[in-house]
Order: C-alpha cells, then structure tokens, then sequence
C-alpha cells in the first residue's frame, strides 16, 4: 500500500526565543493549514494510505477532519518532548512509508533522522532555526510526496541523502561511548546547564562544526555560513573555533537579533575524517543545547553522508511534469446522429 507520513512537531515554532528576538510564531492554526493541505495534495495524487502521528495538541486529528480518503493514525507517547518525534519516525520505518512530510524546523527533522536515519523526507519550515528544512506550499509538498510514495517518481532521481555531523563523546568516568549526530551544526556552549536549549549567549560558544553553511541563515550556522559557505549537496563541512584572535564577524544568532563574534580559525573538514574536540559545556545540535560534557572529554566529530533522503520537490514535480505524469486519459463523445427531418 503506497503510503504517505505526515509528522508534526507542535511546539516547533514557539521556543523562548520569542522572547528575547524578533523571531516568528507558529501557531497550531497555521499547522493545521498546512497539514489539510499536505494530505489534500496526497489524496489527489493517487497515495493509498496517509498515516498522520497523533500530538500533545490534537493537530493531526484535527487536520483530518472532513476530509475524505483512507487517513490512520500512529500512535505517539505524547511526552510533549522530543521523544515524540523520534518516536512516530520510528513507527512510520516499521510501516514502511513511502515518504514523510514533517513540520518544524532543524531540530524536528534532527528528532526525525533520528528515529529514521535513511528516511526519504520532504522537510517543511514551521520552526525558529530553518536551515534543513524549506519554505514549500503544503499542496505541492503532498503532490511530491505521493508521487514518490506511489513510486510514479522514483526516490533516487529527485532525492539526495543529506549528510550529518557525527559525535562520540567519551566521558573518562563512563564505561561506553555515546554517540549523537545533527544534520545542520553542532557546537559546545561554555555553560553548566542545559537550561531552556535555546543558544542565546554569544560569548559562550566554544567552536562549531557545520555540515550545511549558508551565509543566508540565522543561528550558530551562520557563524560558519559567514565564513565559509558549505553547500548542503556540497561534500565535506567546516570548524569554526570561536576566540580572541582572528578575524571580527558579525551574525545573526536569532531572527533580528545580531551579535559580533571573534572567530580564532577556520578549518575545513573532509567527509569521514573525524576531528577531536574539547568538551567542558554543553553540546547543542541545531541550535538546540541537549549534552552536559566534562572538561576531560574527549569528543571526536566527523561529517558523514548517512542521513535522511532529502526530497526536492521543484525536481518531482517537474519530473513528473516531463514525464505527462498529471495527463489524465481524454473524455470520449460520440455525437448523436439527428434523423433528416427531426
């Protein structure tokens, strides 16, 4: 059964850093929207099946309502945390889905790859930190989404896997290694706490590695896209080691709100060759602190192409176009022959 995934994070969007920047709000509404016109775009384009995760805020069920088609539900832990997320990627890899369609921003896609490392994901922007995922119509992302699920374009052509930043972090005191990836940046923040996650302190990030570098973006990925651009299809990533010597850079660490930071040095990284780095903080993954390391860690990094399958949806959709895919068979008439004299 051709089958399309949607997940959606329903706090993406709404962090605290509303309040300390200019950044957007996200509302459940606006999700919503997207949602009816996700499954619309599926239902129209032939998908058998769309399998929507359940929420803490009732988004999925509410984003079906009225429509018709063959519409289930996973069901999620609703912990209100990431491990919801993580935990709906999962259940949509043992249906074997044909596509996902997830709503966020880095950080739920990072949930995602997480609990599906290969997924073939059309990743679409409702969070603060947009780097991974795009600006796309709900409509055209269901059209996509179908047309690769039904198999009518194949995954290979209009998808590339996305690369991540790799982590193992060796704590002196623990007996095994623990591993952790991020598919746009990873950084260590020079604080204690983990605190609300949100990266607000310029003067406390340590060093960053990116595997995605637009000079465009806003967050810790524009420290290194400012720097030294690392286009995402592009192999290979960059180090960024923040401090007092080097050059001054100024950047975009929140939406509207911008910082000057001293960059020490720039290096760029190779795909597959891990570099170690210095612990004594916290690790945040796209943007997002999550790892207390000690000052005796050691934490060895690397960027490595093994992530989600990124959809590009202009590609499927023109594909598709190329290929008479939205043809429909012609309507036949037969004109009624009138009788001499009628």
């Amino acid at each position: 059964m051709s089958t399309v995934g949607i997940i959606v994070n329903p706090h993406a969007g709404k962090d605290i850093r509303r309040l300390v920047s200019a950044a957007g709000h996200t509302s459940d509404s606006v999700k919503i929207g997207i949602m009816r016109r996700v499954i619309a775009g599926v239902i129209e384009q032939g998908a058998e099946r769309v399998l929507l995760s359940t929420d803490t805020h009732h988004l999925a069920e509410r984003s079906a309502e009225g429509l018709g088609g063959n519409i289930e539900f996973v069901e999620s832990p609703c912990t209100g945390s990431h491990h919801d997320t993580v935990a709906a990627a999962r259940q949509m890899w043992k249906q074997q889905v044909g596509t996902v369609v997830v709503l966020g921003g880095d950080g739920t896609c990072r949930d995602v790859a997480t609990g599906w490392p290969g997924a073939p994901l059309i990743a679409l922007s409702t969070g603060t930190n947009n780097v991974y995922p795009s600006t796309v119509d709900g409509t055209t992302a269901g059209v996509a989404a179908a047309l690769v699920a039904t198999n009518a374009v194949a995954v290979e052509v209009v998808a590339r896997q996305s690369k991540r930043v790799l982590l193992a972090i060796r704590e002196p005191s623990a007996a095994t290694i623990e591993h952790d990836h991020a598919l746009v940046e990873a950084a260590l923040i020079g604080t204690a706490f983990v605190g609300a996650r949100a990266v607000s302190d310029p003067a406390s990030i340590r060093w960053v590695v990116a595997c995605i570098a637009n000079p465009a973006s806003t967050g810790l990925a524009s420290i290194a896209g400012r720097v030294h651009p690392v286009d995402r299809n592009a192999p290979g990533g960059v180090l960024i080691r923040l401090g007092p010597r080097g050059r001054r850079v100024r950047v975009p660490l929140a939406p509207g709100s911008f910082a000057t930071l001293d960059v020490e040095s720039v290096e760029p990284l190779a795909d597959g060759i891990p570099v170690n780095l210095p612990g004594g903080g916290v690790l945040a993954y796209d943007g997002e602190r999550n790892t207390p390391v000690s000052a005796d860690a050691t934490i060895s990094v690397s960027i490595e192409r093994s992530g989600p399958h990124l959809i590009d949806v202009d590609a499927t959709l023109s594909f598709a176009a190329l290929n008479h895919l939205f043809d429909r068979p012609a309507i036949c008439t037969t004109a009624r022959k009138v009788p001499h004299g009628d």
